[in-house]
């Protein structure tokens, strides 16, 4: 089997200069951009024995890297060696927005992302697909987001907007940790000074629960907690260790109110160029990866929280039967403000509990 290429620095570099001189056309500057990009992988070649090669990278270091590998043997593998996979540096091509863009502009090919950071790129249009309330287990989590009517909704939105998804994975339930106390009564959360993403629904969520959403980068958590300038966060548990915060955190309450997926996506420049068999074979290979990643994600998770708390390290609370009876008006509040936002067709659906039986 062919040896799977990596790029280096200077070639990751050439792919963003490229990006900064897309719009110099018809210029000597030009014209060298398209040569680094050719050279960095972004468009489709053929090595000198005939096989194409394709780019492929994960947004963010950590766990994903090794599963970009595993999806790139197995394009190799599926094909006969006829596309082999060209993996960058996960993380190297700036954000996972900037990674998406790429993707549209041609100049990546395959990217192992989630959808909440694709959106960066399509203007808020997938934010239904995490609207507070929606899926109460992984079983339905499954059933509705990853292979079922969002799933559909959200493939649509980024087909229209030059994004292939490819399969779907697990990005965990969304809960919340924090350094001050247990919470397991909405009243516990008031005045809790909370880091959230910037994602209108998962902000308004927490403002109607009484906590104060504090918008930073998740790279400044760590320290936003140990200076008290919050005093938690909303997260999959899974990601604390990215994040260097699993000794930090001492309580974490399972809101499960949240489920947010992620995806292997090609750019539709590239995606136009395969046959349609080998469309299904890179769908076949991006499906098996997402569900080994799945159940990667889903052991890791349980493994942490167990730990965690078998050591002392936090408590795992879970909320009152009176809690979740508060939650579910919020999230039908939520709901019914989201029309204006996502449409009556897509909130209809919602509001009216028809999406989980399609």
């Amino acid at each position: 089997m062919r040896k799977i290429q990596k790029l280096g620095v200077l070639a990751v570099s050439a792919v963003i200069v490229m990006g900064s001189l897309a719009g110099c056309a018809g210029s000597k500057t030009s014209a060298d951009a398209e040569k680094k990009t050719a050279a960095a992988g972004g468009e489709q070649k053929e090595t000198s024995e005939g096989a194409v090669t394709f780019s492929v990278t994960a947004d963010v270091t950590g766990d994903r890297a090794p599963y970009v590998e595993q999806f790139a043997k197995l394009v190799e593998e599926k094909t006969d060696g006829r596309y082999v996979g060209n993996v960058i540096a996960a993380g190297s091509l700036g954000s996972g927005a900037d990674a998406a863009q790429m993707l549209q502009m041609g100049t990546l090919d395959i990217l192992m992302s989630d959808d909440m950071t694709v959106d960066g790129v399509l203007d808020g249009k997938l934010g239904f697909a995490w609207l507070p309330g929606l899926v109460e287990n992984e079983e339905e989590a499954k059933e509705i987001y990853d292979y079922g009517w969002i799933a559909d909704q959200v493939s649509e939105i980024m087909a229209e907007n030059k994004l292939i998804r490819l399969s779907s994975y697990s990005n965990g339930f969304r809960q919340l940790g924090n350094i001050k106390r247990p919470v397991t009564e909405l009243e516990d959360m008031k005045g809790l000074k909370i880091r959230t993403p910037s994602v209108d629904s998962v902000v308004n969520f927490y403002e109607k629960c009484g906590a104060l959403p504090v918008m930073i980068s998740g790279s400044e958590v760590l320290n936003a907690l140990q200076t008290n300038t919050v005093d938690g966060l909303d997260n999959a548990v899974f990601n604390y260790t990215n994040q260097g915060i699993t000794d930090v955190i001492t309580h974490i309450t399972e809101l499960n109110y949240c489920y947010s997926g992620g995806c292997f996506i090609a750019g539709e420049p590239f995606w136009d160029t395969l046959s349609d068999e080998d469309k299904e074979i890179f769908k076949e290979c991006a499906k098996e990866v997402s569900d080994d990643f799945t159940e990667f994600f889903n052991d890791k998770t349980q493994k942490m929280m167990d730990e965690g708390e078998k050591n002392g390290q936090w408590t795992v609370d879970q909320p009152s039967d009176a809690m979740k009876d508060q939650l579910q008006i919020i999230y039908e509040q939520i709901w019914n403000e989201s029309a204006e936002t996502y449409g009556n067709e897509i909130m209809d659906m919602i509001i009216s509990g028809e999406y989980k039986n399609k």
